[in-house]
């Protein structure tokens, strides 16, 4: 019945935006729409109940750290406001996958309208995987950290611009026993998150007005990340030419979707893994 509700819900508001590109505020707009209908079916009291239920799972910050290597996380990502349909890949397909090639933690996307797929692939993939589990959404609201926790999470993605209280939303997920992986996008977002005192922060190489990739990105905001803190590079990483020169900006770890969905799976990954081995470099 959720289900039916939800999809109504996102119809409805997406009519309106075909005949035009939909844009990160319509995105986050629907979102907002979405969430409300999903706290009204499935109240925080009862969330907390299924959190009583669940084991910690693998610690996520951990997982990233690496003395030699550059991290990598892969990603189940279906589909992406930009591109479409990437992959019909089921999210039990994967995993395998990035298990017996030795991903050092997995990303799950779980927004249904524009990335195709749902909290349902989160609790697969906790059922599954031994390996870390971060939840990426578009978290606007306590309530979606404690279902993050429930559907099995080590970690929750925090966008710096749209959470409310970064500094609520990280203490929540400690205390809950989640990492938070902080993105953000400018320097501003940066100082903001360290100020929260994020232990994670993920920079992302997209530009959320036309959805370009500049790696550059990277290069220019890590300088701003101490050492203590974990250093992820997020989006359009697709080569090993990409692996190597994002390991030589200091990112501790790369999150990786769109280019191993929509290739061969296998070996894309173990390409992409294989080309981060001893390539770190510390940040000083």
């Amino acid at each position: 019945m959720i289900d039916k509700i939800l999809k109504n819900t996102a119809n409805s508001n997406l009519k309106s935006n075909n005949s035009a590109t939909i844009t990160f505020d319509e995105i986050i707009k629907l979102r907002k729409e979405v969430l409300n209908n999903e706290m009204v079916y499935k109240p925080l009291d009862e969330l907390k109940k299924n959190i009583k239920r669940m084991k910690i799972r693998k610690n996520f910050k951990n997982s990233l750290l690496n003395e030699e290597d550059v991290s990598i996380i892969c990603e189940y990502k279906p589909a992406s406001p930009s591109m479409g349909k990437i992959s019909n890949r089921r999210v039990e397909e994967v995993i395998p996958v990035f298990e017996s090639e030795r991903a050092s933690a997995v990303s799950i996307l779980t927004e249904q309208n524009f990335f195709k797929s749902n909290m349902e692939n989160l609790k697969i993939a906790c059922k599954i995987s031994k390996l870390p589990l971060l939840r990426k959404d578009f978290i606007l609201d306590e309530y979606q950290i404690y279902e993050s926790r429930a559907g099995g999470a080590s970690a929750v993605l925090l966008m710096a611009d749209i959470y409310p209280d970064l500094s609520e939303g990280i203490q929540i997920s400690e205390y809950l026993g989640m990492d938070a992986l902080v993105e953000c996008k400018n320097e501003s977002e940066i100082k903001q998150a360290l100020d929260s005192g994020a232990e994670i922060i993920g920079i992302n190489n997209r530009n959320f007005q036309d959805f370009t990739i500049d790696l550059n990105k990277t290069k220019k905001l890590a300088r701003m990340v101490p050492p203590e803190v974990v250093l992820v590079s997020e989006s359009g990483i697709k080569t090993e030419a990409d692996v190597k020169l994002l390991s030589s900006y200091g990112a501790d770890a790369l999150l990786v979707g769109t280019s191993i969905m929509e290739s061969s799976i296998n070996e894309r990954v173990s390409e992409i893994v294989n080309s981060a081995k001893n390539s770190r470099i510390k940040r000083i």
